[in-house]
């Protein structure tokens, strides 16, 4: 069963005419729930430097931001509300990182809305609350069917495959479908409805519709931050390639140097306003490369392990059949320890741009280059074992097996 919107957030959702709309009734409504007007608050707040210090209550917030960007935060707000349970100690659905990573692609979206302001015309607050909310459809299954998609997730890790493609194989539908039909449960506008469905659809592929630049929009932030690797988006294939990405929804790709000092910052921000997190932006730039790091040795772990394994069978005929399954594992494993290197790669440049001790920075930065030679070693080590393969022997997939 679906869950239910909070009932602030579905008054607000209907008010249409914003010229006849009592802003104190607002207040009033967003008041009666005094952990979202919190909420509300922060992310307001956060929302609009300018005025900041200025919110001190909903009321003003109204007055200040204007109603469409305390509705934006009172959808955002509650959504949150509904799918912020931790995720129980044996859960694969990390939650708490999957919010993270939804944080970031919302502040992404906002920042790149605000500098392609003029060949977009997407307000700063519909890109936020459209990032936040593209992929709510996996929070919809995990907390459906919480079994079944850890068992997504990890067929997905294991064979390095965007959720989607296993959830359709295992559960016969997808994060896209489950999150347009929370949008219609919730009667959320056709623009949010619309970017949960269509946001992983090749740009050139999709519909002519008033929406699509805010859908390209998202998509091209979910790509960046995935290739950054902030938070966890429990997508495990290759994000994908932001400079062709970018420009095909008509947005400028950022410069680096002065966009991840704002992203970091903001993302910052927003964490503190939802309470998932006090972590300054170093800090927080920190913490995801120690995260990815502790993935990365057992990732490394793995690829040493089947080496061996490879090597150590004992008769001819063992060989040939366990070198072979061996290999593909092997293959497997190598390609997402490059991946994982290359999010580390990422991480530790964007932590090297604010780093202003030169020495600090010599050594980030001599990371990301020994990262990156490793990473082509890998490459190099998967394609021959990739390669070494025997094509008669690769099994093919059994969805029915897989939905059983």
């Amino acid at each position: 069963m679906l869950p239910a919107l909070a009932p602030v957030a579905s008054k607000l959702l209907a008010l249409q005419d914003e010229s006849k709309v009592d802003l104190a009734e607002v207040a009033r409504m967003v008041e009666t729930d005094p952990v979202l007007s919190g909420r509300i608050l922060g992310l307001c707040r956060r929302a609009d430097k300018g005025v900041s210090e200025k919110i001190t209550s909903v009321r003003r917030a109204v007055v200040l931001v204007g109603l469409s960007a305390v509705k934006s935060a009172v959808l955002g707000a509650s959504a949150f509300s509904v799918f912020s349970e931790e995720s129980p100690p044996a859960a694969r659905f990390d939650r708490a990182g999957f919010w993270k990573y939804c944080v970031c692609v919302a502040c992404t979206a906002e920042l790149l809305a605000v500098a392609n302001r003029s060949a977009l015309r997407i307000p700063a607050e519909e890109a936020f609350v459209a990032g936040l909310l593209h992929a709510v459809g996996k929070l919809v299954l995990d907390h459906v069917l919480p079994k079944a998609y850890g068992r997504v997730i990890d067929l997905a890790r294991r064979e390095c495959e965007s959720s989607a493609a296993i959830e359709r194989r295992i559960l016969g539908v997808d994060y896209h479908e489950a999150g347009k039909r929370l949008a219609e449960h919730w009667e959320l506008p056709p623009a949010l409805t619309e970017v949960m469905l269509l946001h992983a659809t090749p740009f050139d592929e999709l519909p002519d519709s008033e929406h699509r630049g805010l859908i390209g929009l998202v998509a091209g932030s979910a790509a960046f931050v995935r290739t950054l690797g902030l938070g966890w988006s429990g997508d495990f294939s290759e994000p994908p390639k932001i400079p062709m990405l970018l420009p095909a929804a008509n947005i400028r790709p950022p410069d680096m140097s002065e966009f991840g000092e704002k992203l970091l910052r903001a993302v910052s921000d927003r964490l503190g306003a939802l309470g998932l997190s006090n972590a300054g932006p170093s800090a927080l730039a920190i913490e995801s490369i120690m995260e990815t790091t502790r993935e990365n040795r057992g990732l490394l772990q793995s690829v040493r392990d089947l080496t061996h394994a490879a090597r150590g069978t004992s008769s001819p005929d063992d060989v040939a059949l366990a070198s072979t399954t061996d290999l593909r594992m092997l293959a497997d494993a190598g390609r997402r320890a490059r991946q994982s290197l290359s999010v580390v790669t990422s991480k530790t440049q964007l932590l090297a741009m604010r780093l202003h001790d030169a020495r600090d920075r010599a050594a980030a930065l001599a990371i990301v280059e020994a990262s990156r030679e490793l990473e082509s070693i890998l490459e190099t080590a998967t394609r021959g074992s990739a390669e070494a393969t025997p094509p008669d022997l690769e099994t093919a997939p059994n969805s029915a097996s897989a939905l059983n």
